[in-house]
C-alpha cells in the first residue's frame, strides 16, 4: 500500500481504528504475526487483516512485512508511541477517577495575583483538610486555558476575561478592587493629598493588555497616562512599585501589607475600576464546586477590607 494523503479529521480517524489498535499493539510489540495471533485469541489470517484495515483507514503502511515477521515501519513506530503515551495518562488518572472524588489530583490554572494571594490559600486549606488532594498549578490564558479543560488536562481554571466556549462553563465569582501606589523614594510618596493631575503627570509601569483588549491592571481605559515601562505580569509590578520609580496599580490584596509598612504609598486621586474574576470548568467535580466556593468566599472578604495609609488618620 502507497503512502497517500487522508483528508480526514484526526478525530474521525481515531473513531474509526479505534476498535483496531489492540490488534496493531499486539503485533507491534511482538513484531510476529503468530505470536501476538496467539495472545489475542485469533488465527494469524484473521490478525494479518485487522492490522490491514487500520492501515487503510489511516491511509499508509504501518509495518515492513516479511513472511511472518511484520517490523514497524517509521509511521508505525510514531502510532506505538503515541499510544504509549496515552496509556500511561489513562494509568496515571485512574487512581483519581477510581477512588473518592476528595482524593487525586486536582489541576487549576490561573494568572497573575489570583494564584498565590487567592487561590494557594484556598489549595492549602483544601490539602489540610484532604489529605488525598494533590493539587497541580498551571499557567495559561482564557484561550488556551479553555482547550486544556475541553481535554481533561485541566479540572479549573481562573482569569480576568470571561471567554465564551461551547462545551466550557464560564461564571463569574468577584472582583479584585486595586489602587494607585507609589515607593518610597518616589517625589509623591507620603503626599495625602496628591492631586490627579499630579499622578497622571508622573510615567507608570503598565501591564499587558487582555484578551478584550483592556489594560490586565484594570486601568480606565478612557484616561490616558504616561507610560514609563511596559511588563507582562502585574506580579512583576509589586517589584517596579518598591523601586520608586513608577506609578504602579496594584490590588489591594498584594498593596495592603506593603502600605502597612509604609513601603508602598497609596494615591487615591484616580480611581480604578474593579477586575473581574472568573472560573471556567468543562466538566462538574464536586470538588472543584468547593474549591469555587472558597474562592468567592476569600475574593468577596478580601474585597470588603479598606486600605490606607498607616499615618493618614494621624495628619
Amino acid at each position: 500500500m502507497s503512502r497517500r494523503s487522508n483528508p480526514r479529521e484526526p478525530a474521525a480517524l481515531a473513531r474509526d481504528v479505534w476498535a483496531w489498535i489492540p490488534a496493531f499493539k499486539a503485533v507491534a510489540e511482538v513484531s510476529h504475526l503468530p505470536t501476538a495471533a496467539a495472545k489475542l485469541h485469533v488465527s494469524p489470517s484473521a490478525l494479518s487483516r485487522t492490522v490491514r484495515r487500520v492501515e487503510e483507514a489511516l491511509g499508509c503502511e504501518l509495518f515492513v512485512r516479511a513472511g511472518r515477521r511484520m517490523q514497524l515501519n517509521a509511521a508505525g513506530h510514531r502510532l506505538l508511541v503515541a499510544l504509549q503515551r496515552a496509556s500511561s495518562v489513562v494509568e496515571e488518572a485512574l487512581p483519581s477517577v477510581l477512588g473518592p472524588d476528595d482524593a487525586g489530583t486536582l489541576s487549576v490554572s490561573s494568572l497573575g495575583v489570583l494564584t498565590d494571594h487567592l487561590l494557594l490559600p484556598c489549595l492549602l486549606e483544601l490539602t489540610r483538610e484532604r489529605a488525598g488532594v494533590v493539587p497541580i498549578i498551571a499557567v495559561a490564558q482564557s484561550r488556551e486555558a479553555n482547550q486544556r479543560l475541553v481535554s481533561g488536562e485541566l479540572d479549573l481554571a481562573l482569569y480576568y476575561d470571561a471567554t465564551s466556549h461551547p462545551d466550557v462553563r464560564c461564571a463569574r465569582i468577584g472582583s479584585v478592587r486595586s489602587h494607585v501606589f507609589v515607593g518610597a523614594g518616589h517625589r509623591l510618596f507620603g503626599r495625602r493629598r496628591a492631586t490627579r493631575a499630579e499622578v497622571l503627570a508622573e510615567p507608570f509601569s503598565v501591564a499587558s493588555v487582555g484578551v478584550r483588549g483592556t489594560p490586565m491592571d484594570g486601568w480606565p481605559i478612557e484616561v490616558e497616562r504616561r507610560v514609563g515601562l511596559q511588563i507582562m505580569n502585574l506580579s512583576t509590578n509589586v517589584a517596579v512599585g518598591l523601586s520608586g520609580r513608577f506609578v504602579v496599580v496594584l490590588p489591594d490584596v498584594v498593596a495592603r501589607p506593603l502600605v502597612a509598612q509604609r513601603a508602598l504609598w497609596l494615591l487615591d486621586a484616580v480611581a480604578v475600576p474593579d477586575v473581574d474574576v472568573y472560573s471556567a470548568v468543562a466538566r462538574r467535580r464536586p470538588l472543584v464546586d468547593e474549591l469555587v466556593t472558597r474562592l468567592r468566599a476569600r475574593i468577596a472578604d478580601e474585597h470588603g477590607r479598606t486600605i490606607v495609609n498607616p499615618d493618614a488618620t494621624k495628619r
